[in-house]
């Protein structure tokens, strides 16, 4: 009973001492009314924002779109369609002032995502934070954007359903209103920090608008060649979409509204003209997935894993697959699998906690959490994970240097559980 009640005693004490620090700083200020800290808000969004208008080879205008600064060099984010086939863009500030795009640093076609250099001096831009965080169902956004041209315009809404796909990552639906020029538009939570990113509106339909999640955006990693835009541009151009490509982008506008055996269709033609695709599987397994029949979304994501490029993901994909159907022999395997491939893949290293927390394997638990630490020393939820972890046994000094560790790099981070929201990779 002594030994319960320091155990009780040292993390709740930690939680408590979390969240009284926590309380020390607001940003946003949440003292505000609700109306009051939603007009705070949009104004310091808003500065973060631009309208972005392409031209084609001739410099005549094609579209116009959104997008958002995240870092104070001038690195932007947006669609991929927004820039595809665009041989010169503007973007137009929250100021005014229209700047030219630099040049491409990462793209990811399948996310519809792009990241961008402008030309612009560093006291004229201002960004926002990405997020990995996960939205609630019914939880309160923003988008702020250039629907229809219209520069700035503001929209609230919320959160109508999350799925996730494994070829794309997580997508939510949203009853906050877009038009044409509203993709790239960032979606915003309460905290101020961006959760998603406008991607596509499926017509005919009502508030059926679309987001990539945030942390399809923090995985864009940077090419090694660096182009400029017309470059990336005619790049791109001359990789033509093979008929499983297309299939599968039939395939995914059913998939994305739940309708599993019209999207089944396709992705099973688009396997049968080209067995290697990957993406055709990760389709077919996400639409057994929704169809609740295991044992042929599990044949699908081992073909998968046999013809992706990336087989670390793959493999992670299946291990979360057997995790949510309780078998956890197999995900342990396969995140295991994942981690010999790519012993620095965080998420895999979060699979195993969860699945050691829930069966009480302490050590193991905490093994994996310090792997955590190791990869991630500047996230401050690694730090208070473990400190959770050295609490169970026990180890109440190093509890508190982890739960201090935590403090110092975010001042304001909440008590909670290990989750694959709270990570960054």
């Amino acid at each position: 009973m002594k030994n319960i009640s320091k155990y009780i005693s040292g993390i709740f004490g930690g939680l408590f001492w979390l969240s009284l620090m926590a309380g020390c700083a607001s940003y946003p200020d949440k003292t505000l009314s609700p109306e009051a800290h939603l007009v705070r808000l949009t104004g310091i969004v808003q500065r973060a924002v631009v309208k972005i208008t392409t031209y084609d080879a001739e410099k005549k205008p094609m579209g116009i779109g959104s997008g958002f600064f995240v870092d104070k060099g001038g690195v932007l984010i947006t669609n991929y369609h927004v820039l595809n086939g665009a041989y010169a863009a503007d973007v137009k500030t929250y100021d005014g002032r229209e700047y030219q795009i630099q040049r491409v640093l990462a793209y990811n076609k399948t996310a519809d995502l792009i990241k961008i250099k402008v030309k612009i001096p560093e006291k004229s831009v201002h960004r926002v934070e990405v997020t990995s965080d996960v939205p609630e169902i019914a939880e309160r956004i923003l988008v702020v954007g250039s629907p229809l041209g219209l520069d700035q315009t503001v929209s609230v809404g919320i959160v109508s359903a999350v799925r996730e796909f494994p070829n794309v990552g997580k997508i939510f639906q949203m009853s906050a209103p877009a038009s044409r020029g509203s993709s790239g538009s960032p979606v915003i939570n309460m905290d101020g920090k961006v959760i998603g990113v406008v991607s596509f509106i499926l017509e005919p339909g009502q508030n059926l608008n679309f987001a990539v999640a945030g942390q399809s955006v923090l995985d864009l990693k940077d090419e090694k060649t660096v182009m400029t835009l017309p470059e990336w541009t005619y790049s791109v151009s001359t990789q033509k979409p093979g008929l499983a490509a297309e299939l599968c982008k039939k395939g995914f506008e059913f998939s994305i509204r739940g309708k599993y055996k019209k999207a089944l269709e396709y992705y099973k033609e688009a396997a049968q003209k080209n067995p290697d695709h990957a993406e055709s599987w990760y389709g077919l397994g996400s639409c057994y997935v929704g169809l609740k029949q295991p044992p042929e979304a599990i044949k699908a994501f081992k073909k998968a894993i046999r013809t992706s490029p990336d087989k670390t993901r793959a493999n992670y994909y299946l291990g979360k697959y057997y995790q949510s159907l309780g078998r956890y022999k197999e995900a342990i395997e396969s995140f295991q699998t994942a981690l010999r491939i790519n012993r620095d893949y965080g998420p895999a290293y979060i699979g195993l906690a969860e699945i050691y927390s829930g069966q009480k394997r302490i050590n193991d638990e905490k093994e994996a959490i310090e792997q955590l630490v190791r990869i991630h020393p500047d996230y401050a939820a690694s730090h208070y994970n473990i400190g959770i972890t050295y609490g169970k046994l026990e180890r109440y000094g190093d509890a508190i240097h982890a739960f201090k560790r935590a403090l110092e790099i975010d001042p304001e981070i909440p008590g909670g559980i290990l989750s694959h929201r709270d990570y960054v990779w």
